[in-house]
């Protein structure tokens, strides 16, 4: 899925509370005191981008396990919730109840179950446990699954101008679990994962990179879909970045609830272009020449098959980004070859980091994407004109055939 911004922010009700102040900044500190690389191209202040520091984003309790805890804190409605440990609760509109999926699930099939116990089936990814939403009055006539937007963050440290890349697993079940699902065209649960790339703790706030995904856990033709990934990138501008996890169900409809788990934090995958002209001396073909460097933290994957992917696109001047080249692996040259000529085209080209759809890499199969680079502008020279015929003794008139031609 392509990432892009979450619209229409509700106003937001929020309980937040502040991090451990001392200790975000110590480990801010130290992410700071390591340089950064750039692959001998001078670094981001020479138009590269900065190559991951020497840390690791430590993303905690990324899994929402019971084993690290669960904290209370108040919905909207004053009611008590329950956040995962390390995390802090941002939004909780229209009154959802929210916990541990193991402990909820065992309760409810057990008023002795717990943690520890395994008298239920509970949804997850990985581990033993995930983060769980539910609608208020989620079967509860004459109004079931009231509407709801429910968001946790936590900040990392990190080093600036380093890109990052979020990658994690969701799980919306509109109408409860049974199959087939009587989820209403048009009603959907919006998961969504997001980057604030200046650290900030306001799930509305505009710097906030966000992706998301609609799918219901099957499809009306009763596919089974199950977790969807969701997956974004953005590069730090301070010491910290944020992380988002949202579930946000705009429409009542019963049963509604969801599941988060398994999210990931590395550094991301880069690449480049080396420099291009600012115009063409002649033609239409121009070869667009790139370098790209692997995530460290995805090639340190214990069981990882990540590849390093490149890809490429193109838009002409007042148009729309288009795809060029998806998914280059061993290359490290494209030649373009410009449909029009007398205008301008850019560039732009991002890495990914993916394990092959066939291999037995590590599980869960986390996918993460690189920045998209700065567009790089490239005036293509006006073809000259083709010399006219000399005149002979004889003309034939042939009609004039004119083509559009997508620039």
């Amino acid at each position: 899925m392509a990432a892009s911004g979450v619209s229409g922010h509700r106003a937001a009700w929020a309980r937040v509370r502040l991090l451990r102040g001392s200790l975000l900044l110590a480990c801010a500190c130290v992410a700071a005191m390591f340089a950064f690389e750039a692959a001998g191209q001078g670094g981001a202040a020479d138009g590269y981008p900065a190559l991951a520091a020497d840390i690791a984003p430590g993303l905690a309790n990324a899994g929402f396990e019971c084993s690290e805890g669960y904290v209370p804190a108040l919905n909207s409605a004053g009611e008590t919730v329950y956040v995962p440990s390390s995390w802090e609760l941002a939004r909780a509109e229209g009154a959802p109840f929210a916990h541990s999926a193991r402990i909820h699930f065992e309760q409810r099939a057990d008023p002795n179950g717990g943690c520890d116990t395994d008298f239920a089936h509970v949804e997850k990814i990985e581990g033993r446990d995930s983060f769980f939403v539910e609608a208020k009055d989620l079967e509860t006539p004459p109004e079931p699954g009231k509407p709801f937007d429910a968001v946790i963050y936590q900040q990392v440290a990190v080093a600036p101008g380093v890109d990052y890349s979020l990658s994690g697993w969701l799980l919306s079940l509109c109408g409860g679990s049974a199959s087939p699902s009587d989820c209403p065209e048009g009603v959907y649960m919006t998961k969504a994962l997001g980057l604030d790339p200046i650290g900030g703790i306001d799930p509305a706030s505009d710097a906030i990179v966000w992706a998301e995904n609609r799918d219901n856990f099957e499809t009306p033709e009763q596919k089974r879909v199950g977790w969807s990934n969701v997956r974004l990138a953005a590069q730090a501008q301070g010491e910290s970045v944020t992380v988002f996890a949202r579930v946000d169900s705009p429409f009542r409809w019963h049963g509604n609830h969801a599941f988060v788990d398994a999210l990931s934090l590395v550094r991301a995958p880069v690449a480049w272009f080396e420099p291009l002209p600012p115009q063409t001396s002649s033609g239409r073909q121009l070869d667009l020449v790139w370098q790209a460097r692997q995530s460290p933290d995805a090639a340190a994957v214990e069981g990882g098959t990540f590849e390093l992917l490149v890809d490429i696109e193109v838009r002409p001047e007042g148009g729309e980004w288009r795809e060029l080249a998806t998914g280059l692996q061993d290359e490290s040259v494209y030649s373009f070859l410009a449909p029009c000529t007398g205008i301008a085209y850019e560039f732009r080209i991002r890495a990914r980091a993916e394990q092959p759809e066939d291999s037995d890499g590590a599980w869960p199969n986390q996918r993460y994407p690189g920045v998209w680079s700065e567009p790089v502008r490239v005036q293509f020279v006006q073809d000259a004109p083709e010399p006219a015929p000399s005149p002979g003794d004889e003309q034939l008139f042939i009609p004039q055939i004119f083509l559009h031609i997508q620039c």
